[in-house]
């Protein structure tokens, strides 16, 4: 079963890819001005975007942002 590792240098079981079945993922940083900011907030930094990729089809498992606390109120 193939690894996707994380950040932290943890490694969590791979999910599978619901277009091809392949378990080989890996992971990609959107960034930039691609960047999510918070609805309300002009002047705040945003987060980039962090997608799981299947590298056998290049389908885009799953996104997610990766400072989640920069959206608390």
């Amino acid at each position: 079963m193939g690894k996707v590792e994380e950040k932290t240098g943890k490694t969590e079981e791979a999910q599978q890819c619901p277009k091809c079945g392949s378990r080989e993922l890996g992971k990609g940083k959107q960034s930039g001005y691609a960047a999510v900011v918070p609805q309300d907030g002009f002047f705040r930094i945003g987060a980039s975007i962090i997608h799981v990729i299947c590298t056998e089809c290049g389908y885009i498992v799953e996104s997610y942002v990766d400072k989640p606390q920069k959206f608390k109120e």
